[in-house]
C-alpha cells in the first residue's frame, strides 16, 4: 500500500465518522423534540475499480476508504401506520365524549333548575289556585309559572343550539367556517398541503432522514383530525386516502376539504367535482366532532318531544270538553263561569307543532289570567255558571304531574326529562371510558415506537465514544502517513 493510499483511507475514515458525530449531536439535540425518528449513518467502503482481476488480492487492493452511503431513520413503517388509524379512533372518541360531558351537564342543568325546579312551581301554583279559583293574584302567579316554563324551554332549546354551533355551525356558512369542525377542516387542508411540498422535497433529496422525520409527523397530525389512509410510496413519499377518495397521491394533492353552511364536509377535487365526505369521516377529531353534532341533533328532539307533550297535555287541560263535562274560565265582571275557549300556550312562529324554541305562554290568557280555566263543571247542571268556587280544573293541573303521557314513552313529566338527564350523564361515562381505554391503546403503541426509533441517550453516547475513536484513529493514520512522508523528502535530498 502506498503511502498516498494510506492518506486517502485515513481521509474518508475522518470525514466519514465526522458526520457520523454529526448525526449523533442531531439525534441528541432533539431528543425532546415530540415526533423525531433518531437518525443512523450507514458506512460503505469505497473501491477503486477492478480490472478483470477478481481474485482476493485484487479486491484487497481496491479498497481505499469508507464512506457514508446514506443517513436512514429508525422508523417502523407498520408500526407508524397502525399507530396511526389508532390515534386517529382515540381523538375522534374524545372530541365526542367532550361533546357528551357537553349535553350531559346542560341535561343536568335543565333536570335540575333549568326546568325540573320550574315544572315543580307550575304545579304548585296550579294546586294553590285549584284551592282559591277566583283569587287574582294566584291566577297572576300561576301564568307568570307557566310563562316561565315557555321561557326554560327557549332557553335550553338556544343553549342546546349553541352547542351545536360551536361544533358545525348554525346554518350559515361564516359560523360554519367558524366552527370546530371548520377550524379541523382549515387545519387539515393546511397540513396536506405542507404534506405535499414534504412529499416533492423528499423525492428531490430521498436519503434525506429530517424530512422523512417531518413526514411522519405531519402523517400523524392528518389521522388525528381525520380517519385517513396513509401509505408510504417506495419513493418515500406519502400518499392519504379517505374511504374511497385519493386526496393526495404522492407529490400531488387531489383536492380540499371544505364546510357547507349545513355542517356537512365536502371535498372538491382538482376538475372542480364536489363530494360529500361526511359519511367517510368516522374518526379523528373533525369525524368525532361531527358525532357529536349528531348527539346534539338527539338531545335537540328529546327536549321539542317534551315541550310538545307538555303544551300539548297543558292546552288539554285547558280546553277540555268531554260530553257534559268541560273545563271554564272566570268572568269577573259578572262574577259567573264561561267554558274555556282559549289556549294556555301557543306557538311564537304560528306553526301547528311545538317545539321547545317556539313554546310560549298565550298572550291573551297572560294579559287576563281570569282566562286561565280553573273550574271544570257538568253543563247539563242549572246554574252551572255560578260555580265560581270550583277548582277543579286547576287540580287537573296540579295532577298532571302524575299523569303518564303516551308520546313520551308512558312516562310523567318530571319522569321524562330526569330519563333524559340520565341517558345524557350514562353516554357521556360511557364515551369517556372509550376515549381513555382507546388513547391507552394509543399511547402504548406510541410507547413501542418511542423505545424503538426514539432517541436513548446512553445508546448516543457510546456511538459518540465509537466515532471519536475510530476518528482519532484516523487522524493518527493521517499524521502518521504525513510524518512518513516528510522523513522519505528529508532522506531525498
Amino acid at each position: 500500500m502506498t503511502i498516498s493510499k494510506a492518506m486517502n483511507i485515513s481521509l474518508t475514515g475522518l470525514k466519514a465518522n465526522q458526520s457520523a458525530l454529526n448525526v449523533v449531536s442531531h439525534n441528541i439535540a432533539n431528543m425532546n423534540t415530540e415526533g423525531y425518528v433518531r437518525q443512523r449513518v450507514n458506512f460503505a467502503e469505497v473501491r477503486t475499480p477492478v480490472n478483470g482481476n477478481n481474485s482476493v488480492d485484487a479486491q484487497i487492493a481496491s479498497l481505499c476508504g469508507v464512506k457514508v452511503a446514506g443517513i436512514s431513520t429508525a422508523a417502523n413503517d407498520y408500526m407508524n401506520n397502525y399507530y396511526r388509524s389508532q390515534l386517529s379512533n382515540a381523538d375522534g372518541l374524545a372530541a365526542e365524549a367532550d361533546t357528551a360531558a357537553q349535553i350531559a351537564n346542560l341535561m343536568d342543568e335543565l333536570a335540575g333548575s333549568g326546568l325540573g325546579d320550574t315544572f315543580n312551581e307550575f304545579f304548585n301554583s296550579a294546586n294553590a289556585l285549584s284551592q282559591n279559583p277566583t283569587d287574582y293574584s294566584l291566577r297572576i302567579n300561576f301564568v307568570e309559572k307557566a310563562k316561565t316554563v315557555a321561557d326554560k324551554f327557549n332557553l335550553a332549546y338556544t343553549n342546546i343550539q349553541n352547542l351545536k354551533s360551536s361544533k358545525v355551525g348554525d346554518g350559515t356558512q361564516e359560523s360554519a367556517n367558524a366552527s370546530q369542525a371548520g377550524t379541523y377542516v382549515s387545519q387539515l387542508n393546511d397540513d396536506l398541503k405542507t404534506l405535499e411540498t414534504v412529499n416533492r422535497q423528499i423525492s428531490e433529496n430521498p436519503a434525506d432522514a429530517s424530512l422523512k422525520s417531518q413526514r411522519d409527523q405531519l402523517l400523524a397530525d392528518i389521522a388525528g383530525l381525520a380517519n385517513v389512509r396513509t401509505a408510504i410510496n417506495e419513493s418515500g413519499t406519502a400518499s392519504v386516502f379517505l374511504g374511497n377518495n385519493d386526496i393526495l397521491l404522492s407529490s400531488s394533492l387531489m383536492g380540499e376539504f371544505s364546510i357547507d353552511a349545513s355542517g356537512s364536509i365536502k371535498f372538491t377535487n382538482e376538475d372542480g367535482t364536489v363530494k360529500d365526505v361526511t359519511p367517510d369521516l368516522k374518526g379523528g377529531k373533525l369525524g368525532g366532532t361531527l358525532a357529536g353534532a349528531s348527539a346534539v341533533d338527539n338531545a335537540l328532539t328529546g327536549i321539542n318531544t317534551l315541550a310538545e307533550a307538555f303544551a300539548t297535555v297543558m292546552n288539554g287541560i285547558q280546553k277540555f270538553s268531554s260530553g257534559d263535562i268541560a273545563a271554564a274560565s272566570y268572568n269577573r265582571a259578572t262574577d259567573r263561569l264561561v267554558l274555556s275557549t282559549e289556549d294556555l300556550f301557543t306557538t311564537s312562529d304560528g306553526s301547528g307543532t311545538f317545539t321547545a324554541t317556539n313554546i310560549k305562554i298565550n298572550d291573551t290568557v297572560y294579559n287576563d289570567p281570569d282566562l286561565v280555566a280553573a273550574a271544570r263543571v257538568d253543563t247539563s247542571v242549572t246554574d252551572w255558571e255560578r260555580s265560581v268556587g270550583n277548582g277543579d280544573n286547576a287540580l287537573e293541573f296540579y295532577m298532571s304531574q302524575s299523569t303518564k303521557v303516551p308520546s313520551l314513552g308512558y312516562l310523567t313529566l318530571n319522569d321524562y326529562i330526569r330519563s333524559l338527564s340520565t341517558k345524557a350523564a350514562l353516554d357521556a361515562g360511557t364515551k369517556q371510558n372509550e376515549a381513555d381505554i382507546q388513547a391507552s391503546v394509543a399511547d402504548g403503541i406510541q410507547g413501542q415506537i418511542l423505545a424503538e426509533t426514539g432517541v436513548n441517550l446512553d445508546e448516543e453516547l457510546t456511538n459518540m465514544l465509537i466515532y471519536q475513536q475510530a476518528y482519532n484513529a484516523s487522524a493518527r493514520v493521517f499524521a502518521t502517513c504525513v510524518q512518513v512522508y516528510d522523513t522519505l523528502l528529508e532522506l531525498g535530498k
